[in-house]
């Protein structure tokens, strides 16, 4: 055995088999980078805003591919039918042959249930309206004693009511009540006071209380913040207006 390894004939065998396996592998890698299409690297260009066809060219012709996301969002800020967003981003390196995901923006909006906005404050409503992808329109006042008030919503010229269907971006008009005239009522400092003694306070004075967060049933509850603050006697809110406060999460009365 140890004279067959040093035998000419094994070193001349062993440099054939060599030389063979190069043979094999070197075309075979060639075949395989023409398949694959490896080390070709394209830079993702960007396809947003465009429509989906425009975008499949301005890919195709760089030999990348475009593959639907989704179609099912819809963004108010880009027309229907173009491109949102794309992955990967716009620049990075993909190989030849690559799929490119994109969004799709959808051609019309789904539906969303409009939020409950009479006897909400304008506030409230606003965010209420933007937490459904609605935007709002125009306000109007009208005299009434529930001053900040929402008293209405209209779309498209039609009164709606909270849990009605509309669609995703509707212009919504609120109706808000505003007191004209010159204040004639001063607000009481309820902060520190229980719920209890809070409303006894705020309807003696004439006006009314909301509970803008906490536990309203427990009447133990203190006052930790309030809207208008306390006016020290001075003349700043009509008969019937609407005092904001903020309960603590402490059950125990404060005096």
């Amino acid at each position: 055995m140890i004279l067959f390894f040093k035998s000419r004939t094994f070193w001349f065998n062993l440099v054939l088999a060599f030389l063979f396996l190069i043979s094999l592998m070197m075309p075979l890698n060639w075949v395989l980078n023409l398949i694959t299409g490896h080390g070709e690297i394209r830079y993702v260009p960007d396809v947003r805003s465009i429509s989906f066809k425009e975008a499949q060219e301005t890919l195709g012709e760089i030999d990348l591919f475009a593959e639907v996301l989704d179609s099912s969002v819809f963004f108010e800020n880009f027309k229907s039918g173009t491109v949102v967003q794309q992955y990967p981003e716009p620049g990075a390196a993909a190989k030849v042959g690559r799929k490119i995901k994109l969004t799709i923006n959808r051609h019309r909006a789904e539906h969303v249930y409009l939020p409950i906005l009479t006897e909400r404050t304008f506030e409230r409503a606003t965010l209420d309206l933007r937490s459904r992808g609605l935007i709002l329109g125009k306000v109007s006042y009208k005299p009434d004693l529930a001053e900040g008030i929402v008293l209405g919503a209209k779309a498209n010229g039609k009164f709606i009511n909270g849990g009605d269907l509309i669609r995703k971006g509707t212009i919504v008009d609120l109706l808000v009540g505003k007191i004209s005239g010159p204040p004639t009522h001063s607000v009481p400092n309820v902060i520190s006071l229980s719920l209890k003694h809070a409303v006894f306070a705020i309807q003696k004075a004439d006006l009314q209380i909301q509970v803008m967060a906490g536990d309203q049933n427990n009447l133990d509850a203190s006052i930790i913040k309030q809207n208008p603050i306390g006016s020290d006697y001075k003349l700043v809110v009509h008969a019937g207006g609407v005092i904001q406060v903020w309960l603590s999460d402490n059950k125990e009365l404060k005096n």
